[in-house]
């Protein structure tokens, strides 16, 4: 039992700050509820990974205690329309490739190797430490190469939205720190193939933090949990 804790638990406790929820924003933006449901529409644009009908069912569960579902579900649509319209616009001035594009490329890349790679997967550290081994599982079961993984949650992503990067988590489906390490190197290996920079001290209690100009492109959703 302690092996597979061990191993269900490779990937670092990294001590990154996670970014501030609505509920956390100043008191004075409780006055002008269509601007927080204006910043939530634009960040979850901004992430580039869910569709507009998901975004819009996502906001009735999101603000159910702070903005009547009424003014939601009249509001969202229009501002919604606007934020697409203003991200369409960016992403006319974007570069050929962006950190975003980087970023898929390496994941596919490591796909290819036989580590799973995931973006935006779960909610949460502890909930895609469980739920990545479903996708190990899944891929052997299909024949594909399975021998470690890495993974960023949500919280990831809008951290990453707001300029932070992302903290990729990592494992290997062999017990023990030194299988944990390759799969760690590997990773950094095939960042830094597609000229990204990660940062990592090398040590097993540690997630690689990569640091990312987020440009994703509305209708390209990476690699999906």
């Amino acid at each position: 039992m302690k092996r597979f804790f061990d191993r269900l638990f490779g990937w670092a406790r990294a001590s990154e700050s996670t970014p501030p929820s609505i509920s956390d924003a100043p008191v004075g933006d409780a006055a002008d509820p269509l601007a927080d449901l204006r910043d939530k529409i634009r960040r979850d644009v901004a992430a580039g990974f869910d569709d507009e009908d998901v975004i819009l069912t996502n906001l009735a569960h999101y603000f159910e205690e702070e903005i009547d579902p009424v003014v939601v579900r009249r509001e969202a649509p229009r501002i919604l329309r606007d934020v697409l319209a203003e991200h369409a616009r960016a992403e006319a001035s974007w570069p050929a490739v962006t950190d975003c594009d980087r970023l898929d490329t390496a994941f596919a890349a490591l796909e290819q190797d036989g580590i799973i790679a995931r973006q935006n997967f779960t909610c949460c550290m502890t909930c895609g430490s469980n739920e990545i081994w479903e996708e190990v599982q899944a891929a052997k079961d299909a024949g594909l190469p399975a021998h470690g993984y890495t993974f960023y949650h949500f919280q990831d992503t809008d951290a990453a939205v707001e300029g932070s990067g992302v903290y990729l988590a990592y494992g290997a489906c062999e017990d023990g720190e030194g299988p944990a390490l390759q799969v760690a190197n590997d990773v950094v290996a095939a960042l830094q193939a597609q000229g990204l920079h990660p940062d990592w001290d090398g040590r097993w209690d540690q997630r690689i933090h990569v640091p990312l100009d987020w440009k994703r492109r509305r209708g390209v959703p990476g690699l999906l949990g």
